[in-house]
């Protein structure tokens, strides 16, 4: 609701940057910028990843790293093919997506919901139980575990906000789209996953499966629903892979044309097609670049969730306690429109989730992972401040001979 007011408000490509930079001026907007940009780097690492991990073992290629991180780095080029093309190609991609998720998740998800109350496969009480631990407060670990990766599913949704200068009524469709695209994905993938979990089979088959959703199909269907389900749960994922291509880039593509990025000149140019062809062939070799070093999928969840919230945290707080020198009255102006209320309890949220995250990535991940996982952050963070700081320090070398004429 509260990135709903502000796409109203402020409709921009860049949403987050520039949302931050109308409130909270330059410095925190450039931040704002910055975490986005590995957020999107790893969460279409991580959706690019999760595609692959089902695609290798069903074509019966070996479930190894290398041929998921090959699969991976083959699905970016695709996604980087499809956007150079042009947004109404994208656009094509993604409205397909829709009737994908529908068919290939949401009906199959009814279908399978209604095969196990038929069949009595489970009980209702099956959703809130964990193999081998009793109910209660033993419960409560495994259900904040397996909570971080809804955490994780329905982040995002705000990527809407990021063409609206290349959508006709933005200060319209883009709040409605962020509304329509959280409460969708919420009831519709809650409604599927209910479906899915009531009707599995084996606990322990499906949790040694390499693709344990298409093996639940396939024990209640013939081969020939289970490749129709992953054809259309293809489209689905590489859509989604798309839209964090199209996000990233119009982020990587607003920052540039303001002289925020490295090669900002380079990166600001527009195709004769309209879209930053250059900053796509940029974030592409970048995120293939990450994919191969992390490799773990648990990572590229980890870091990306967390670049995540705190993006969020410093949006709302921009909100809430943001001065900004560029546009004062502007910014004051645009701060009432949103809701108060709606901005304490977002940020209360963001710091549960953000802490939750850590707390269950300590615990659950191994010592590798997490090594991995903080070292990936604090380099991105680091290489942030070091180039931070030498723009900022060119800047006011440049503005002194101006200001001595």
């Amino acid at each position: 609701m509260v990135f709903g007011q502000l796409a109203r408000r402020i409709p921009l490509s860049g949403y987050a940057y520039q949302w931050t930079r109308e409130l909270a001026g330059e410095q925190l907007a450039w931040w704002a910028g910055w975490m986005m940009i590995l957020q999107f780097v790893t969460g279409m690492a991580g959706v690019a990843y999760a595609l692959a991990s089902y695609l290798v073992p069903f074509f019966g290629l070996a479930n190894s790293s290398r041929n998921i991180v090959f699969a991976t780095v083959l699905t970016l080029v695709a996604a980087a093919l499809i956007n150079h093309y042009g947004i109404r190609l994208a656009s094509i991609v993604n409205d397909s997506s829709v009737i994908s998720e529908i068919l290939g998740a949401v009906v199959i998800g009814f279908l399978l919901f209604g095969i196990a109350v038929i069949r009595k496969v489970h009980p209702i009480s099956f959703l809130f139980s964990h193999p081998g631990l009793p109910g209660g407060t033993a419960y409560l670990g495994p259900f904040l575990a397996s909570s971080l990766m809804s955490v994780w599913t329905i982040g995002g949704f705000e990527a809407a906000a990021n063409v609206a200068e290349e959508t006709h009524m933005p200060e319209k469709r883009i709040p409605t789209a962020i509304i329509l695209s959280e409460v969708s994905a919420t009831l519709l993938g809650l409604s599927a996953l209910i479906g899915f979990t009531l009707a599995i089979p084996s606990l322990e088959a499906v949790s040694h499966n390499p693709t344990p959703l298409l093996y639940i199909i396939g024990s209640y269907f013939p081969s020939y629903v289970v490749g129709t389900a992953l054809t259309l749960i293809t489209i689905a994922i590489f859509a989604c892979v798309l839209a964090n291509l199209t996000t990233l880039t119009r982020l990587v593509w607003a920052m540039a044309r303001d002289g925020k990025v490295p090669a900002s000149r380079f990166l600001a140019r527009v195709s004769d097609r309209k879209v930053p062809a250059n900053a796509i062939w940029v974030v592409i070799p970048i995120t293939a670049a990450f994919t191969i070093w992390a490799q773990v999928e648990v990572v590229i969840i980890a870091i990306c969730t967390f670049a995540m919230y705190v993006t969020y945290g410093m949006v709302v707080s921009a909100v809430l306690w943001g001065k900004s020198s560029r546009a004062g009255q502007r910014a004051a102006d645009e701060r009432k429109h949103v809701s108060r209320p709606l901005c304490w309890a977002a940020l209360l949220w963001i710091i549960f989730i953000t802490g939750l995250l850590l707390f269950m990535t300590f615990v659950t991940i191994s010592r590798v992972a997490v090594i991995e996982t903080l070292v990936g952050t604090a380099l991105v963070i680091l290489f942030g401040l070091v180039y931070y700081r030498l723009q900022r320090k060119s800047a006011t070398i440049a503005i002194q001979p101006a200001q001595q004429d």
